[in-house]
């Protein structure tokens, strides 16, 4: 198959992928997983753990909305991933954001002929930086990877921005509550409010109503964490605790009306 017709049969398997994850997701709590804190010890992930490789296949992408990014993710000994643990309600999820910490997305990635995987993403220019996460049968445990690729065009990284509880998104406000500290027991609540009115119609995604990704900006070591919320908002709930005192950057995803939400915060943790 030539690439066009690898692409268009791509974006086809996408949107109905898409499609029927998503009916499910907005019908069924069944989706709502428990708690989940994924990489715990807040470390950078590597390009290759235990036999398991990412890389991307064009180091060299072009800016723009809903741009094909092919990645190849191979399984030990070079093998295609055959081993991915849907079962267990794992997916392939990926995260993409640019090293200045801007331009945060949380996708679930696409298979396509033999290693490849796809996501569509919105780059800007500049250094970009993958992370993906699977449920490996074989290990019986999370498999985390990471890599990175350029964004062609003029550069201007970004310093990230004052530390504040609340923030608009997309004509709705999202208001953090709770503290992110070093502590087990720490736990964050963000309220989604419409014109100062609580919004009940948040939809489940993903595995869960919200995500809540914490990036440490010095090595780019991560913390992800589903919401313990149920129902559908206006509070999603997070528990967990990062390594040490310092600047992090937070980004609360979650979906409403079929859209995806993503609410960017700056916290300064003092203990």
């Amino acid at each position: 198959m030539n690439p066009p017709a690898k692409l268009v049969a791509f974006l086809a398997l996408l949107v109905a992928v898409f499609g029927v994850s998503y009916f499910a997701g907005t019908q069924s709590q069944a989706l709502l997983a428990p708690v989940q804190i994924h990489n715990s010890e807040m470390l950078p992930p590597a390009d290759a753990v235990e036999g398991y490789t990412l890389r991307v296949v064009q180091r060299a992408q072009k800016p723009g909305k809903d741009v094909p990014v092919e990645f190849a993710v191979t399984a030990p000994g070079g093998q295609v991933l055959s081993d991915l643990d849907e079962d267990a309600g794992e997916h392939m999820h990926l995260m993409a954001f640019r090293r200045d910490l801007t331009g945060y997305q949380h996708l679930i990635a696409q298979q396509g002929e033999s290693t490849s995987w796809w996501a569509l993403l919105n780059l800007t220019p500049g250094p970009w930086h993958v992370i993906i996460y699977f449920q490996s049968k074989a290990l019986g445990r999370e498999i985390t990877l990471a890599t990175d690729f350029m964004t062609s065009g003029g550069y201007h990284p970004e310093p990230l921005p004052p530390a504040a509880d609340q923030v608009p998104v997309k004509g709705l406000t999202v208001t953090r509550t709770g503290e992110l500290s070093t502590s087990v027991n720490g736990s964050s609540t963000f309220t989604v409010t419409d014109h100062g009115r609580p919004v009940t119609d948040l939809q489940p995604a993903h595995g869960a109503l919200g995500h809540a990704m914490v990036i440490r900006p010095d090595d780019l070591g991560y913390l992800h964490m589903h919401s313990t919320s149920q129902g559908s908002g206006p509070r999603l709930d997070f528990l967990g605790a990062v390594p040490a005192s310092g600047s992090y950057r937070l980004f609360v995803d979650f979906y409403r009306d079929d859209k995806p939400y993503v609410a960017g915060f700056t916290v300064q943790v003092s203990r």
